[in-house]
């Protein structure tokens, strides 16, 4: 399945909040959010993993217990979703809703889940909490803070929770990598999750340190001034070299630079005009968030990355970021 949503007779196993239909179409769609215990169950995500012993047949037919490896196993159907070692520490799904209400100091009662599901046939799980009621920079660029986690059940990632905010107005990512506060906590599964919640919460910055430095850092990048010649230069430094699709993507970001009215906030050349470093920089978010991938499932995790920096746009953002402060 491309789109890599686990579907279980017939059912994608996620849900999407607000009233935005998930780019896949998948899942279950509200209004509004869900707590922790309503997201798990629109998700999918009320099931537990269990440790198991590995064993081997030997030549005689007897089974030998194979020493140091275990099969994470899903307690509702009894599926292997993955092999590690021993020492490895089994993140519940329940766990990392909970975990998402303790570091924002909400009820398991609250409605916060915006988005949460389950991928690769179980494997990788995600889910999405909003923060407070949204905010504004540049006087009209509206934006929501959600906190993020992302999960594997197969040893192949670490638990991320990680604070980024969407623009309103088309439902992008424009996550910064930011000195001031950081966006991002792993955690490997060699320790227990419980007891992790101040650690989390000091990294992330509770995120709302996160917000303020965000928002000084747009109007810092408003105040630099951008023409076509500088954007091109921009774009044609920070796209990956290919033979084939570098001066593709190149032209497609021009062509939002110019056109796309998400970027323009507006049009003319005023705060939100093409002309600014906020401006290239959305241009280039809308760009990784909207273009066409090889894959849906390519586009997912492109967007929310991998935890280990490999998504596109995990690449771009900060490339970006680093060629419009130059230009200052």
């Amino acid at each position: 399945m491309a789109h890599e949503v686990e579907i279980i007779n017939g059912k994608g196993q996620m849900f999407s909040g607000e009233g935005l239909t998930p780019w896949h179409s998948l899942g279950n769609v509200i209004e509004g959010l869900a707590t922790a215990e309503e997201a798990l169950k629109l998700a999918g995500l009320d099931w537990t993993v269990e440790l198991q012993q590995l064993f081997m047949a030997a030549p005689d037919g007897t089974l030998a217990m194979v020493p140091d490896r275990f099969s994470t196993t899903r307690s509702s159907d009894n599926k292997s979703l993955g092999i590690v070692s021993a020492g490895y520490h089994v993140y519940q799904n329940v766990e990392a809703f909970s975990f998402l209400n303790a570091i924002t100091d909400t009820g398991s009662g609250d409605a916060v889940f915006s988005t949460a599901g389950s991928l690769f046939g179980g494997a990788r799980t995600f889910m999405t909490l909003k923060i407070g009621d949204g905010f504004t920079v540049g006087d009209n660029d509206a934006h929501d803070l959600y906190l993020m986690v992302t999960n594997s059940h197969d040893g192949s990632q670490a638990f991320t929770a990680s604070a980024t905010p969407i623009r309103a107005v088309c439902n992008n990512t424009v996550t910064l990598g930011l000195k001031e506060a950081k966006t991002k906590w792993t955690l490997r599964h060699k320790t227990q999750l419980d007891g992790k919640v101040h650690e989390a919460r000091e990294a992330l910055e509770m995120a709302f340190k996160y917000e303020d430095a965000f928002a000084k850092e747009v109007e810092r990048m408003i105040d630099i001034e951008i023409t076509d010649a500088m954007f091109h230069k921009m774009a044609e430094k920070i796209v990956p070299e290919s033979k084939r699709q570098h001066d593709k993507d190149v032209d497609l970001l021009e062509e939002i630079w110019r056109t796309e009215p998400t970027v323009l906030m507006g049009g003319g050349e005023g705060a939100f005009g093409k002309k600014n470093g906020w401006a290239a920089f959305n241009a280039v978010t809308y760009f990784t968030d909207h273009k066409e991938y090889r894959t849906p499932e390519s586009k997912f995790n492109s967007i929310i990355g991998s935890g280990v920096g490999t998504g596109l746009a995990e690449k771009l953002r900060p490339a970006a970021h680093k060629a419009i402060l130059a230009f200052a």
